[in-house]
C-alpha cells in the first residue's frame, strides 16, 4: 500500500464557520443554535431584499411572531447555557414578554406556558422552570 496524502474537504458550519467534524455527511450546522441563527438571518435578509413580500405580510402578525420567537429564543438560550434556578427578574431583564405565548398545558401538575417548543412555569417565589417540549411532554 502506498503512502498517499489524504486530502479532505472538511465542511464548515454555514453560520459560524467552525469545522463540522465527525457526524452525518449532510450536516450544514454545528448545532441547533447556529441553524436557528442562520435561518433567522436568512429570512430577515429575504424580507429586506423583497419589499413586496413584506407588504403581503400583516405587520401586526409579523410583530407578534417576532415577540414569540424572541421569547422562545430567550427560553432556549437560558435552558442551554444558564444554571438553575432561573429567576423571573433575570428573564424579564433580557426582554422576555410574559403576555405572549403559543399554548398552555400541565406537566406533572404544574401549569406551563409555551412559546413554540419551550415552556416555562413561574413559582410564587419568582423562580422559573423551563421545559423543552418533547414526545413525553407533548400536551
Amino acid at each position: 500500500m502506498s503512502d498517499l496524502t489524504e486530502i479532505t474537504n472538511e465542511k464548515t458550519c454555514l453560520e459560524c464557520g467552525q469545522p463540522l467534524g465527525p457526524g452525518r455527511d449532510d450536516r450544514k450546522y454545528c448545532n441547533d443554535i447556529c441553524r436557528t441563527a442562520y435561518n433567522n438571518r436568512r429570512r430577515k435578509d429575504e424580507v429586506i431584499k423583497s419589499p413586496e413580500t413584506l407588504a403581503s405580510v400583516n405587520p401586526e402578525f409579523q410583530k407578534l411572531y417576532e415577540i414569540l420567537l424572541a421569547n422562545r429564543t430567550t427560553l432556549m438560550m437560558w435552558d442551554t447555557y444558564k444554571e438553575e434556578p432561573y429567576m423571573l427578574i433575570d428573564l424579564l431583564g433580557k426582554g422576555f414578554n410574559l403576555k405572549y405565548f403559543t399554548s398552555e398545558c400541565e406537566i406533572e401538575g404544574l401549569p406551563f406556558k409555551f412559546c413554540f417548543d419551550y415552556g416555562y412555569h413561574i413559582t410564587s417565589t419568582g423562580r422559573v422552570y423551563i421545559e423543552e417540549r418533547s414526545s413525553e411532554t407533548f400536551c
